[in-house]
């Protein structure tokens, strides 16, 4: 890559030098004395600490506003550079101290710089899937590009008044997921959540075993993973808020009168019957005859509606289980569960059979609208993305504020660096700080 006339390219080893944190171990946590900087640190604001309570050599102490290398952990989170942000502290393994002139360097162009080149690294480090290890001499050896100091500070600016406007959007489109649920809930309402006063003409309230046959799964059992009239079935884990997962269906046996009560049939609405969670009791979802033959387990309840459409009614039960009816009366401590008599006493507004279809296509179309906003602001998150990875790009490249040429060359700069670095005494050994 050609870079502008004063600037250079320069090894991280070249500008600063790095001291691993300290190898602690578990038996020498405690509850007081300085916090203890570990990977999870780093990218988790509110991660608890372990603490150091006996002395340390100070080239382990931490200052805020210092710049680290996390050298092992996950790219794209705690793996590369970070400012420490937090109070003054011990360093744990696995993390660098970035020690530089900064008189000679800025701190966040560093950081940055020391960042894009994060794919080199990973592409240099060793480790098990999704882990980056890089050993301190690839570091070291890994160049950076470097303008002259103004242009440095130049740059971070341009960068942090850009970083700031992508932040402010992205925040803007985290909103596009609350609001495109708040549109399904509020048109779901305004079907489903009627009392008697507010029904048009026509409708009526009903239980839901007045709607239609509420069934109860077939329960699992040791003998029946074999036997002559093994059959698919469905359970509560191939369900989700969006309808089926059938990529992993099991099989047991069920005798012909089984079969016959708890064979399923399009049309038929399933829901969850039970979770440790409450947000996920009730996820309903229609049964289109997907898999010839299916069944299934009692972690499902099933209504086979009469005079009711199926979509109509996955509606109705998707509006009980977002709005938290379906956990109100439940029971249970770990479990909480709606139980075939629970679902059956549930009560629903049922709709005119002539006014069905029309309100289906409205919260078809509704729904249908909230989708596109989600993935509206998807893309747009991608591009965002996209166009942050392609400022950083420019910044190195020279190309996001205009070079001034009366400047320092970065040449010069490197030569004092490298002779300041050369000439400084090493640190002692065994130098000894008190915590605290």
């Amino acid at each position: 890559m050609t870079l502008p006339e004063g600037w250079g390219r320069a090894p991280i080893g070249d500008l600063c030098d790095l001291i691993n944190g300290k190898a602690f171990k578990p038996s020498d946590w405690s509850q007081t004395g300085l916090p203890i900087i570990r990977i999870q640190n780093l990218n988790k604001p509110d991660a608890e600490y372990n603490f150091c309570d006996f002395k340390v050599d100070e080239k382990f102490i931490v200052e805020t506003g210092e710049l680290l290398f996390a050298w092992s952990g996950t790219p794209g989170t705690s793996f590369g550079a970070h400012v420490w942000n937090g109070p003054r502290a011990v360093l744990n393994q696995h993390i660098f101290r970035v020690r530089f002139d900064e008189q000679a360097i800025d701190r966040d162009f560093f950081k940055r710089a020391i960042n894009s080149t994060l794919d080199e690294l990973i592409g240099k480090a060793h480790g098990g899937v999704g882990l980056a290890h890089v050993t301190k001499g690839k570091f070291e050896e890994t160049t950076v590009p470097f303008p002259p100091h103004a242009e440095q500070r130049r740059i971070v600016a341009k960068l942090d008044a850009l970083t700031a406007r992508l932040a402010r959007a992205r925040a803007e489109l985290d909103r596009v997921p609350v609001l495109a649920s708040r549109l399904r809930t509020n048109v779901l309402r305004a079907v489903f959540g009627r009392g008697e006063a507010d029904l048009p003409a026509g409708w009526q309230i009903k239980r839901i075993d007045e709607i239609g046959d509420v069934q109860l799964g077939r329960q699992r059992s040791p003998k029946d993973h074999h036997g002559p009239h093994m059959h698919p079935y469905v359970r509560s884990a191939n369900i989700t808020w969006k309808g089926w997962d059938l990529s992993d269906v099991k099989e047991m046996n069920f005798s012909p009168e089984e079969f016959e009560t708890f064979q399923l049939r399009p049309g038929d609405v399933l829901l969850n019957e039970g979770s440790g969670s409450a947000k996920e009791v009730g996820k309903p979802a229609i049964w289109n005859g997907e898999i010839e033959g299916a069944c299934f387990q009692n972690t499902l309840l099933r209504v086979r509606p009469v005079k009711y459409s199926p979509e109509l009614l996955r509606y109705a039960f998707l509006y009980l289980a977002l709005s938290g009816q379906f956990i109100a009366n439940t029971k249970g401590v770990n479990i909480i569960h709606i139980g075939k008599a629970g679902l059956a006493k549930t009560k629903l507004p049922v709709p005119r059979l002539d006014a069905q279809e029309g309100l289906l296509s409205a919260l078809d179309a509704a729904f249908a609208r909230a989708d596109r906003l989600e993935a509206e602001a998807a893309r747009a998150r991608a591009l965002i993305n996209r166009l942050e990875a392609a400022i950083l790009g420019r910044a190195f490249r020279g190309e996001l504020v205009p070079q001034d040429p009366n400047d320092e060359p970065a040449s010069a700069l490197l030569d004092r660096i490298r002779a300041e670095r050369a000439a400084a005494p090493k640190a002692k050994r065994g130098r000894r700080s008190k915590v605290g």
